[in-house]
């Protein structure tokens, strides 16, 4: 994968997009969809992910863009699915927020198995 400066260039692809209303999760998913609107596959190409920056205004190179692109393929699939966006333009979550998420995920699982089954929703 292509050398980034990654936290800068990355910086610059966060503050771009919330500088444009891009911030929330909703926001995101609009913004995933728009930069996917060439084909609709769920799925952004190289293209599309340079594209849709530059679409809102993001200052990055192709070559910024292409490396970025890289980093957020995590399955190396030649694609970025909306998963891999939503990871790559938010980060990963705090500390705080996963103690909190795992707390609804451990009242949800009733029985304790690592799953939510349709029985532990009843």
């Amino acid at each position: 994968k292509p050398l980034l400066k990654s936290p800068l260039v990355l910086q610059k692809v966060r503050s771009s997009l919330q500088s444009r209303g891009v911030a929330s999760i909703a926001s995101l998913g609009r913004a995933f969809r728009q930069m996917d609107s060439y084909d609709g596959n769920k799925k952004l190409s190289k293209d599309e992910f340079y594209n849709g920056l530059k679409d809102y205004r993001v200052d990055i190179t192709k070559q910024e863009a292409n490396a970025l692109f890289g980093l957020f393929d995590k399955d190396g699939d030649g694609t970025i699915n909306y998963d891999e966006f939503l990871i790559g333009v938010r980060g990963n979550m705090n500390s705080t927020r996963e103690a909190i998420v795992m707390k609804a995920y451990n009242k949800l699982d009733k029985d304790g198995s690592g799953h939510i089954t349709i029985d532990d929703l009843k």
